[in-house]
């Protein structure tokens, strides 16, 4: 499936290189996704959940950070971090999931298509050495909310920003984390317009306490 209807029906201006690009990413995602079922997601949906759905993201995040870096924790196929490396055209990516298989499919997409400033490594995201920090961290989820969070914290820089995925709300999870480092900041709703139907996605918003 092309990604310009998806794109324009979410008001979404990018670069038509950009657009080239992943175009490319999403044909690789079905194409793989027929043969190996790599993921839940339907082909029709694919653009809408790997593409718009991280612009979008990135659209809300710009307002309130300006990262040099960024983490994605469990991107398993490039999600969020591939799109979004297409907004934030200046941030360094660094996307890192524990599965072999998936590694190997988003560094050749990263490859064909020469996104530079992406760096893919298979690793669980614990035994990652935490010496390097970001301006942002996303993350669909690596587990409990609870657990994300935690080892986000590790990589966080004083000024940054957490940004969790999530399809449901349910603030009794979200609101109710301890934890000494960071700190819960709102809830973002991306209003993400399907053919058919706007379904609403979130963003938890999470900062680091001052000393």
């Amino acid at each position: 499936m092309e990604i310009f209807g998806p794109l324009k029906s979410n008001q979404i201006e990018i670069d038509r290189e950009d657009i080239n690009k992943l175009s490319l990413y999403v044909r690789k995602l079905e194409k793989w996704n027929g043969i190996h079922a790599l993921t839940s997601v339907s082909a029709r949906e694919i653009p809408y959940v790997f593409v718009v759905e991280p612009i979008l993201a990135s659209m809300s995040l710009s307002k309130l950070v300006t990262p040099e870096n960024c983490l994605d924790m469990g991107t398993g196929f490039g999600n969020p971090g591939v799109a979004m490396s297409m907004y934030f055209k200046r941030t360094d990516f660094l996307l890192v999931d524990s599965s072999q298989k998936k590694t190997a499919l988003l560094r050749q997409i990263v490859q064909e298509t020469k996104m530079e400033r992406i760096e893919v490594l298979t690793s669980r995201i614990e035994d990652v050495p935490n010496e390097k920090k970001f301006d942002l961290i996303v993350s669909r989820g690596i587990g409990p909310l609870e657990r994300t969070l935690d080892y986000a914290a590790e990589f966080v820089k004083d000024n940054g920003i957490i940004a969790i995925f999530k399809a449901k709300l349910d603030s009794t999870e979200y609101a109710s984390i301890k934890n000494s480092v960071i700190y819960f900041d709102g809830v973002v709703n991306l209003k993400v317009m399907y053919p058919s139907k706007e379904v609403s996605r979130y963003l938890l918003i999470y900062r680091v306490k001052n000393p």
